[in-house]
């Protein structure tokens, strides 16, 4: 009788301690399972208008885009507002490419937002008044937008330019038909243009004329060639025969020696204050008179001086060593006029 009581005492210990090991067992997973519960959250995904609603114990943003496929950029911005009561948002917005073109380069930035000024600050772009900017800087960026800066300059450019020197020919009868001597060398001349461009990325699309500037002043060359023509370029209105003799005139003075003379510079006058020049002769003014009219040619006619006016004298003239010195615009005409003996018409 005791060992059965004693066993029975000790079944009954032990099925009370199985009982309560059930019962700790329920207890703990219902505690759990009520923990558990309390963590689920509530999480919105906004995604450019496309809404996703998700129950989740996870709280890294970034982890719930990727578990539910969600690919962003690094460009994008991912903006979680964090758990409160057991929601939390999740807003992405996109970004989009624009194509900046300037200074010979194109390059795409990916923007959310902004204006045309915003993305060339984006990229250290600068600027200036002068230059064409597409579109305006204050327009809001969309995509695919493209930017276009054209940088507009205004630069200078000098153009030498040969002027080419002029040619006088004399006919004179100093020298026989057909023969030429070079009184004056000639040559070219110079000139600087400027010109004002305006050019857009490099090409020129304006250019003005601004200045114009001679740099070397062209000399004329100057040839005297021979002919039958008087030197003097006076005429006095004194009609001659078909020997070339004056019809009217008061005397003559024949067989005179006449030579030729020139001052080498200009704006010279004479003994009688008038200015000297081819035509005008110096004389001894005690025979004839400063203001005489004159026509002197050769006796045979193949020398023509031509109208005279007497407005100079001279040491030879004063000596009776000459009887009339022929004024010539150049020094080399009066060398070739040398020593001639001529006929002096007296007109007055």
């Amino acid at each position: 009788m005791h060992y059965l009581y004693h066993r029975l005492c000790c079944l009954g210990r032990c099925l009370s301690s199985r009982s309560f090991a059930a019962s700790f067992l329920f207890a703990a997973l219902a505690a759990m399972m009520i923990t558990t519960a309390s963590l689920i959250n509530t999480i919105c995904i906004n995604d450019e208008g496309k809404t996703l609603m998700l129950r989740t114990t996870e709280q890294n943003p970034y982890t719930l885009l990727e578990e539910n496929g969600i690919i962003t950029l690094s460009t994008d911005i991912v903006h979680f507002t964090g758990i409160e009561g057991g929601y939390g948002e999740i807003n992405i917005t996109r970004s989009f490419p624009v194509t900046v073109s300037a200074d010979g380069r194109s390059k795409t930035l990916y923007v959310t937002d902004g204006t045309v000024q915003d993305a060339l600050t984006e990229l250290g772009i600068e600027y200036d008044s002068n230059d064409l900017l597409s579109p305006d800087p204050e327009k809001t960026l969309e995509e695919n937008e493209v930017i276009v800066l054209e940088r507009v300059d205004h630069v200078t450019r000098e153009e030498e330019l040969v002027i080419p020197h002029e040619t006088e020919t004399k006919p004179s009868p100093l020298l026989r038909n057909g023969r030429t001597i070079t009184l004056q060398s000639g040559s070219d001349g110079s000139k600087t243009l400027s010109y004002m461009q305006r050019t857009v990325d490099g090409v020129v699309q304006e250019e003005e004329l601004v200045g114009e500037a001679v740099t070397k002043t062209p000399v004329t060359e100057k040839l005297l060639v021979g002919a039958d023509v008087p030197v003097s370029p006076l005429d006095f209105g004194v009609a001659t025969d078909e020997n070339g003799i004056p019809l009217q005139y008061s005397r003559v003075l024949t067989d005179q020696v006449a030579t030729g003379y020139n001052m080498r510079r200009s704006n010279v006058r004479g003994a009688s204050g008038m200015k000297l020049s081819a035509g005008y002769v110096a004389v001894r003014a005690d025979e004839i008179p400063y203001g005489t009219r004159m026509y002197i040619t050769s006796a045979d006619g193949s020398f023509v001086y031509g109208y005279a006016i007497a407005a100079d004298t001279g040491v030879g003239l004063m000596q009776g060593a000459i009887d009339v010195d022929l004024y010539y615009d150049t020094y080399t005409e009066s060398c070739l006029n040398g020593r001639r003996t001529v006929n002096i018409y007296i007109l007055d």
